[in-house]
């Protein structure tokens, strides 16, 4: 039996399918150690963390793209220089004066930095520093003449600013990282959960083999989750608790199952 049973051990894909359908493979799973099931998370967190990040890889490389094009379009030819500010055109250069968002160029500082007070966030550039108004109502001043023996002008700005990009492998890494920690910590809470449905429907199983089974158990809301990320579909309130109730009804539906399996009745 043993034997077969181990002939009969389902690969990689089998196992995410198998994880779907209701953990069909769970007499697998529990013979399993935990860094077998720790391996299956790193796994499929690759798998999903790649899928899933491919879409925001995409637009955070156009939006890069885009920015840079309007930034060599509408921005004017300007120069930082022995900590001055110069910028070609007619000051003061008005970009936005809405409401929500104020900013002006003005390198002959005849504009007071008070007028950011009449809005929510805004940035200011005089010819000797550059304020910006935050959301939260706080200011930060950046002086231009902590850029003394410096120069930077456009052009400069211009041949690093593709580096900007380099940012998009860090997408890949945080999503597969944020799956497979994330994925760690879920399974370690619904585990102690399970210790409950373990007790009631007297499966008898170790807190290690419960562990293990969280993992698989989370492999439909994780799939979900890349779906989610795909289409852009935001996060609905409370998204987190329904996460982790789907990957707890799997777990339940693996020990009542084991439980039938164990008083004699078909497997389904």
């Amino acid at each position: 039996m043993e034997n077969d049973i181990e002939k009969r051990k389902p690969n990689f894909w089998r196992k995410i399918i198998g994880s779907v359908e209701g953990i069909k493979h769970y007499e697998y799973v529990l013979k399993d150690t935990v860094g077998k099931s720790i391996i299956y998370l790193l796994l499929i967190a690759l798998l999903l963390g790649t899928i899933g990040s491919i879409r925001g890889a995409i637009d955070t490389n156009n939006g890069i793209s885009e920015s840079i094009k309007i930034y060599n379009d509408k921005c004017p030819n300007f120069e930082i220089k022995d900590g001055k500010l110069s910028v070609e055109g007619k000051m003061p250069l008005v970009l936005s004066q809405d409401k929500d968002y104020y900013f002006v160029i003005d390198t002959t500082n005849s504009i007071n930095p008070d007028v950011l007070n009449s809005y929510s966030k805004g940035l200011l550039i005089l010819k000797d520093k550059m304020i910006e108004k935050q959301s939260r109502g706080q200011t930060q001043v950046i002086d231009f003449k902590t850029f003394q023996g410096t120069t930077i002008n456009k052009n400069m700005l211009n041949k690093y600013l593709p580096l900007i990009k380099l940012v998009i492998p860090f997408i890949f890494i945080g999503n597969i990282l944020g799956y497979f920690l994330g994925g760690l910590l879920s399974a370690l809470f619904l585990a102690l959960i399970a210790l409950i449905i373990n007790s009631i429907f007297k499966t008898e199983l170790k807190y290690g083999q419960l562990y293990s089974l969280s993992i698989y158990a989370l492999t439909t809301p994780l799939i979900i989750d890349v779906i989610f990320k795909i289409f852009s579909v935001e996060h609905f309130s409370y998204y987190w608790l329904v996460y982790h109730l789907i990957a707890f009804a799997y777990i339940c539906f693996a020990l009542n199952n084991l439980k039938k399996s164990r008083n004699g009745n078909e497997f389904r």
